[in-house]
């Protein structure tokens, strides 16, 4: 468990595997050198390609990431670019060194979270949400295959999570050209999406690896509306043991990271 000032949160467990291929990272205004003001930084990376390549890759890519965020410039969305293209050289040069890793990858989700706004860049299929007066709604594009099913209605949520190909993806972060990059650079057209989402009060951000995804949405809706004025260590927990209840034959990794902005 992680927590800063009672505003940020992160769980973990490895489900029904007996290896953990779920990354995750934080910074503070302190981490970046900011004396006032929020600038806070989440990422969630779900690790593909073996039990080593795997947690390889969303290690480095988390690492990669932080450590590149404070010394990048320019408008965040830009900066959060820059940070996955040297993440994603990161994943290229250590698979040049050993070929053995040559499948590895990893999904990343990333949110800022500053006085302008909430930003984020994700690739894959770890989701991020904005859970607001009770009512939960994701703000990042989902890249499984299962998606643009779920999208045209030939296939419900609640299907696509037990199909046996929900785990493959239209895009990762592998160390090659990514495919599919979700921003609001890469939805200009879209007014909504193409500027930052600003924070009200008693918002909580939520980042997670697809494992959580064995819930519902009305049942991570209902869990966070259940601990919504408690801490949110124990609103990370609930979340954790609903998944545990569940008892899902597979359970993938699951983590699950919440941030609640400055009111």
């Amino acid at each position: 468990m992680n927590a800063l000032d009672g505003r940020f949160a992160a769980l973990q467990i490895t489900g029904k595997r007996d290896y953990q291929e779920d990354s995750f990272g934080l910074l503070d205004g302190r981490d970046l050198g900011l004396d006032s003001g929020e600038h806070a930084v989440l990422l969630v990376a779900d690790g593909m390609g073996g039990h080593v390549g795997g947690a390889i890759a969303s290690d480095l890519l988390c690492k990669t990431f932080v450590e590149a965020y404070p010394q990048a410039s320019g408008p965040i969305v830009e900066r959060l670019r820059k940070c996955l293209d040297e993440a994603n050289a990161a994943i290229a040069a250590a698979v040049a060194e050993n070929f053995a890793l040559a499948s590895m990858g990893s999904t990343l989700v990333a949110a800022v979270v500053s006085s302008a706004g909430l930003h984020w860049i994700s690739v894959g299929d770890s989701p991020l949400w904005l859970f607001r007066e009770g009512q939960l709604k994701r703000l990042n594009a989902d890249h499984s295959e299962l998606a643009g099913l779920v999208a045209e209605g030939l296939m419900t949520e609640e299907e696509a999570a037990q199909d046996p190909r929900r785990n493959l993806l239209n895009s990762a972060v592998m160390g090659k050209d990514i495919e599919l990059i979700d921003d609001e650079l890469s939805q200009p057209g879209d007014d909504e999406l193409s500027q930052p989402v600003a924070m009200e009060k008693g918002d909580r951000v939520v980042l997670a690896s697809d494992g959580l995804l064995t819930l519902s949405k009305q049942e991570i809706e209902d869990s966070l509306k259940k601990t919504q004025d408690a801490p949110l260590e124990d609103s990370a927990a609930d979340l954790i043991q609903a998944v545990e209840a569940a008892e899902q034959r597979y359970q993938d990794n699951v983590t699950v990271l919440l941030y609640a902005p400055c009111s």
